[in-house]
């Protein structure tokens, strides 16, 4: 095989001979090359196509994400707004129990229309719209401002309950319970002729005869403040229902709390006996404010549906 090499700088063209094998394996090289390059271009061609089909996904993830953002947001927006509602109901309830009417309620009440007139249900309406959602950042403001409903009724129902509990405490405090299952038929409050001496002398209780051992019950809730024997009395358990007032229970033949026990209304704590000064079997029962004596009868006849012992 020849090959002639010709160049502007040569005078004549210069003419060299290759063996056949040289030139065969460099034929052969030129078609490796040739068709090394016709595969390469197309899977290029692909890999690019491939990568550009990629770019619009990449791009919706953010949406898809704030989407589903706000989706959570709705969400929590309604437990919320459901837990609204909740608390609406407590405070409904408790402000009933309380005796307080709602202040919303009241005002509603005191609208301007007039009384005579028939209630009817507020009229609603107008054109119907195309429905929006709401953003993002409308949903974050709806969320702060439903919680800080959350947090006032949150104080109200507090507020409530702790009224609850002072009302009943002072109704667990109002020696209003009959303390023994008996008609105090004895002596009554006032003067009275003395059965030991015949004199007229103040009786600063009432007795209620009944056989020795039968119950005694607290005629109202509060602290025992003494339960000793004394000469006079008996057998005497005193209790503090506070803001100055005080019962007190005598002769009794057994007691069953000590001074420092916290007692409730209707809870028993003694039987009926004749210690002390007592010409038989009875309870001797006084209600005292600040010390001086008076008439338990203006007490125990406050609540009829109380006089019954638990």
């Amino acid at each position: 095989m020849n090959i002639i090499f010709v160049s502007n700088s040569m005078a004549k063209p210069r003419v060299f001979t290759l063996p056949q094998l040289i030139a065969a394996l460099a034929f052969l090289l030129a078609l490796v090359i040739v068709f090394t390059v016709l595969l390469i271009l197309p899977q290029s061609n692909s890999q690019h196509q491939g990568v550009k089909s990629l770019i619009p996904s990449a791009l919706h993830i953010p949406l898809l994400n704030s989407q589903e953002h706000i989706d959570a947001l709705a969400i929590q927006l309604g437990e919320i707004q459901a837990r609204v509602m909740r608390l609406d109901a407590q405070s409904d309830r408790l402000s009933t129990m309380a005796g307080i009417k709602d202040k919303d309620a009241e005002r509603k009440d005191s609208g301007m229309a007039d009384p005579s007139r028939k209630l009817l249900p507020p009229g609603q309406g107008g054109p119907q719209v195309k429905e929006y959602g709401l953003t993002e950042q409308q949903l974050n403001e709806k969320i702060n401002e439903l919680m800080l409903e959350v947090e006032h009724k949150s104080d109200r129902l507090s507020m409530l309950e702790t009224l609850l509990v002072q009302q009943s405490m002072q109704k667990n405090a109002i020696p209003n319970t009959m303390p023994v299952n008996s008609a105090y038929n004895s002596s009554s409050y006032g003067w009275r002729v003395d059965p030991f001496t015949g004199k007229m002398a103040f009786h600063e209780g009432l007795d209620f005869t009944a056989e020795v051992g039968t119950p005694i019950y607290a005629a109202a809730g509060g602290i025992v403040t003494s339960a000793e024997q004394t000469p006079d009395y008996g057998k005497i358990i005193k209790i503090d229902h506070g803001s100055g007032l005080e019962t007190r229970y005598a002769h009794t033949s057994m007691m069953l709390v000590k001074a420092g026990d916290r007692v409730e209304k209707g809870q028993m704590i003694a039987q009926v006996g004749n210690t002390g000064r007592s010409t038989g079997p009875h309870l001797h029962f006084e209600v005292r404010l600040n010390g001086a004596p008076l008439d338990p009868r203006s007490y125990l006849t406050l609540n009829q549906a109380a006089m019954t012992p638990k």
